[in-house]
């Protein structure tokens, strides 16, 4: 099975490796024609454009930044719905909004493709070992045609409804994940200035009912050790949660609670250096509380 592979970033690289390491004949193409090499040297063909990836290729991934690249990429002059043969399936592993999906899919059916929806979670380290969970918004029979290649990418794989329904889902995940990385750090502020040492807090907490990924696994991993290198930036975590606002506003459902901490990563992002890694919103915690968790050492 010939499949071409777009966005060879941080997860598509991993991801693109995985399915060569699966036996499939896979094209990939990015802008960035150095993040193909790695890939070209393990059997992948490169090529040299949209159009020519999606002449030869009957299925398609995309793994893009933000709707706005995919529908560029998809519906563009040259663009996989002009470029693809009918019959062919396209599916868009990137964070993307929900209401675009639907769209996008309409339009595919009108050149007898399909758009399938399954974006993803378990960041970098899940995307190189192939246990990522895939959230997939598609028909029963399409969703059982591109099984088999979704299994080399993730382990917990869901077919969780119609087209769009991964992006919704992925977008609400990622609100969740936001939230309780935010309250986990204010917590941490509040402990550390009241004396209590940290690692004995977080191994309190983690068989308390305070419990979650962030004090199991964010805090210990990237935040206390101050390594702040997940691989996922905050400007995506923020664009994730920009987007579950902007579904609360299409669809009338109050969400209070986003509204809150879309404004503090922005915040966090306006007043940061640029590219920071999501767990560095702690850094905006100890910012506007003066309170440090690691104390710098005076050197006399």
């Amino acid at each position: 099975m010939k499949i071409g592979f777009i966005g060879i970033g941080k997860m598509g690289r991993w991801m693109s490796e995985n399915m060569l390491d699966a036996g499939y004949c896979l094209t990939v193409y990015d802008t960035n024609v150095e993040a193909m090499k790695p890939l070209q040297e393990k059997g992948a063909i490169v090529a040299t454009s949209i159009l020519e990836l999606a002449k030869q290729n009957d299925i398609v991934i995309t793994m893009l930044p933000n709707s706005s690249v995919v529908e560029a990429i998809l519906a563009g002059t040259d663009g996989l719905f002009h470029s693809m043969k009918s019959g062919g399936i396209i599916i868009d592993m990137s964070s993307s909004y929900v209401f675009s999906t639907r769209k996008l899919a309409e339009e595919a059916k009108n050149f007898g493709l399909t758009l399938i929806d399954a974006p993803v979670s378990g960041g970098v380290k899940g995307a190189k070992a192939g246990t990522l969970t895939i959230m997939v918004g598609a028909e029963e029979k399409d969703y059982s045609k591109v099984l088999p290649i979704l299994e080399c990418l993730g382990k917990a794989i869901n077919l969780v409804g119609q087209s769009g329904a991964g992006h919704a889902l992925k977008a609400v995940n990622n609100y969740l994940s936001a939230t309780s990385l935010y309250a986990s750090c204010e917590a941490m502020i509040l402990l550390n200035k009241l004396g209590i040492d940290l690692n004995v807090a977080l191994e309190t907490i983690n068989t308390s009912s305070g419990q979650s990924f962030s004090t199991h696994y964010k805090l210990p991993t990237f935040i206390l050790p101050e390594t702040y290198n997940s691989g996922f930036s905050l400007d995506l975590l923020l664009k994730d949660v920009g987007m579950v606002n902007n579904i609360a506003k299409d669809t009338k459902v109050p969400v209070l609670l986003a509204s809150l901490i879309e404004q503090v990563y922005e915040g966090a992002a306006r007043t940061g250096e640029p590219e920071q890694d999501h767990t560095e919103i702690i850094k905006f915690l100890e910012k506007i509380s003066n309170e440090r968790l690691h104390k710098k050492e005076v050197v006399s």
